[in-house]
């Protein structure tokens, strides 16, 4: 009977269209509530390669090497994160410095390590998180268009400095910054 259930839970987990879960995720597909059931469980998972550990609390279906770099920031970043700033710039040729860091805002400030990929995440207030105004949504990530990955550096730092500004439409940036909200005097 054990055997069956362990099978079941492994068939909805690689059934679902999510390659990333929390734990809170994985007690709600298992429908298990008691925390130290749900702690072996996921334990034998990963004993099994079934599941693998990207961070505490956070597993995938896959090794951490073959994720999306971007869809696993956007895990770490939580909901409505996206990969923006730095990241967004200099592989759009904006920026020309080499970005080490996967860079993203989301509901809080905070830097992981996971494998050899570093997440930035930089807070950014609810209000201008879930205007979704120039993201586009990917499966499993959220990715910023140049004009809003500009203004959104230039929302948490004005004095950014861009080095090709050939590529930049300003009025577009100047047009979503006021969208968003980030030129109201209140912020």
């Amino acid at each position: 009977m054990y055997k069956i259930r362990n099978t079941d839970k492994q068939k909805i987990l690689l059934q679902t269209n999510q390659r990333i879960f929390k734990t809170s995720d994985l007690a709600l597909l298992w429908d298990i509530q008691n925390r130290n059931t749900l702690t072996k469980t996921i334990q034998r998972y990963i004993d099994r390669r079934i599941l693998f550990r990207i961070y505490k609390g956070l597993y995938s279906t896959l090794p951490v090497e073959d994720l999306n770099k971007y869809e696993v920031g956007c895990a770490i970043g939580g909901p409505f994160s996206y990969i923006s700033a730095e990241s967004i710039l200099a592989k759009e040729g904006i920026i020309f410095q080499d970005i080490k860091k996967v860079t993203l805002f989301g509901k809080k400030q905070k830097e992981i390590t996971v494998g050899n990929t570093i997440y930035l995440c930089r807070y950014l207030n609810d209000r201008f998180l879930l205007n979704r105004a120039g993201i586009n949504d990917d499966k499993g990530y959220s990715v910023a268009t140049v004009q809003r990955a500009l203004a959104d550096l230039r929302h948490i730092n004005p004095k950014f400095f861009v080095d090709n500004n050939l590529s930049i439409r300003e009025k577009e940036v100047n047009n979503l910054s006021k969208e968003i909200g980030y030129n109201d005097s209140s912020k």
